[in-house]
């Protein structure tokens, strides 16, 4: 049975790179078969194909402990395959629209609510929103940059805040209020980045967003998002401290924020995790009543082998090694996957040297495959949910499960 198993993982993998025009050698077929051998035998890759579907949908596990999984989409769900657009539905309770206020308002005296094709459909099958970015100085507008005073800025972002939120108001699980604001290399006492946010509207400008935001719908979460804060590097160490200060400083305040985004966009190559200060860390912000989801995970692969089975097993060891200790945390209330199809992710998308492999291989970095078939990181997913403490649910209306 085994042997059977391997051998159609084997011609399966085969297939694919010979549709990508990279030629297996008869030694690197019995290096990938080797692998396969070893990652059935020890019982961690489960045989996926249309005829042996998972039984359960990540969602299904997720909710069975208290917890909210969902994903963005990267891509039209209008105009790809069937197969891909029924995942959502089937592993999500939440979806991620791609929209911003450069999105919303390209100019001064024009909204569009729903910039991203995607709403109607996450809408029809009943999905919360979650995510979002309101606030992002990447997707700030052009036009705010030549506003001439703070109030003019400040009476500029409220009313596009206020309008927005008010337009969704009670179909959104959680907004990023305020999305990638550190930047301690900015050199800035208080860590932050020196964006046209802070130009225009001072460093107080999260007070009145979150503000804002809470008397346009009072059920949704309000979180601040960011990124690489997962590592054990100073870099990372100084982001996490200009973090924890920014919370402690919108507390003083009363700052109506109910939780923090943790993006966890990983890389194999630049992996250097300590589960004793990840712990600590998401320990310290619980400790100030605050709720935590994981909002973009995905796992760059370069630096793995160019072997499929090896490649999605290393991503799924990360997987694993990050949620393992981030769902032990019982304020850690949801995660969300920077897409579900590897035919459909942001990072094979960008035409950067830094998400380039070497061998031209494009990256793996979700839970299923090009194929729209559950891989390693499916089960990695899968298995954390399961072994999650129960919590309770932190479900749409801010109310408990």
């Amino acid at each position: 049975m085994i042997h059977d198993t391997i051998e159609y993982m084997l011609n399966k993998q085969v297939r694919k790179l010979t549709k990508s025009k990279f030629v297996m050698t008869r030694r690197q077929q019995l290096k990938l078969l080797g692998a396969m051998a070893l990652t059935v035998a020890q019982g961690r890759l489960t045989p996926a194909s249309a005829d042996e579907p998972y039984s359960s949908s990540l969602r299904t596990v997720a909710n069975a402990r208290g917890l909210q999984y969902g994903a963005a989409a990267e891509a039209r769900l209008d105009q790809v395959p069937k197969e891909y657009v029924d995942l959502f539905p089937k592993h999500c309770n939440l979806f991620a629209p791609g929209m911003g206020w450069s999105q919303v308002s390209p100019e001064p005296n024009f909204q569009n609510f729903e910039p991203d094709p995607n709403v109607a459909f996450a809408r029809a099958q009943r999905l919360s929103f979650t995510g979002a970015h309101l606030l992002w100085h990447y997707l700030t507008p052009q036009w705010f940059s030549a506003l001439p005073d703070r109030v003019s800025a400040e009476r500029a972002m409220t009313a596009y805040i206020s309008s927005t939120v008010s337009h969704y108001a009670g179909q959104v699980y959680s907004w990023n209020v305020v999305n990638e604001a550190i930047e301690p290399r900015d050199g800035r006492p208080d860590g932050l980045r020196n964006s046209v946010l802070v130009q225009k509207l001072g460093a107080n400008f999260f007070d009145l967003a979150f503000r804002t935001a809470r008397a346009a719908d009072p059920s949704a979460l309000l979180v601040y998002n960011d990124y690489n804060l997962e590592n054990d590097t100073l870099s990372q160490l100084a982001r996490r401290s200009a973090l924890l200060h920014l919370l402690d400083r919108l507390q003083r305040q009363a700052t109506p924020i109910d939780a923090v985004g943790l993006q966890s966009h990983l890389a194999i190559r630049d992996f250097q995790f300590n589960e004793k200060i990840y712990r600590d860390f998401l320990h310290d912000i619980a400790s100030r009543g605050l709720k935590i989801l994981i909002t973009e995970l995905d796992v760059f692969d370069i630096g793995a082998p160019s072997a499929i089975a090896l490649r999605d097993q290393a991503v799924a060891d990360l997987y694993r090694r990050l949620l393992s200790v981030a769902l032990n945390e019982p304020a850690v209330v949801a995660v969300i996957t920077w897409g579900l199809s590897d035919r459909y992710t942001w990072i094979n998308l960008w035409d950067k040297k830094y998400f380039k492999r070497t061998d031209g291989l494009p990256q793996r970095p979700l839970p299923f495959d090009d194929m729209f078939q559950p891989k390693p990181a499916y089960a990695a997913l899968q298995t954390a949910f399961e072994n999650a403490p129960s919590r309770p649910g932190w479900q749409l209306g801010r109310g408990q499960k």
